[in-house]
């Protein structure tokens, strides 16, 4: 498994708390700690498609100067 599903299995993970919590008289509580690790794994996952869209377009350039 590459570690772009895994980021993103893990965001769903994160929502699939948040759903079950929903009712949880402590909710604001939890979400105050679950905030940041959802947007932690959202900064990996976009850092991650960056790296790989730099990484085409580095490809597409070099190609474009042969």
């Amino acid at each position: 498994m590459r570690e772009r599903e895994r980021l993103i299995i893990a965001l769903y993970q994160l929502e699939n708390i948040v759903s079950l919590t929903e009712n949880n008289e402590w909710k604001n509580y939890l979400y105050n700690y679950l905030s940041p690790v959802k947007y932690e794994l959202e900064r990996q996952l976009n850092n991650l498609t960056d790296t790989i869209d730099h990484s085409k377009i580095k490809e597409q350039s070099d190609e474009d100067n042969d």
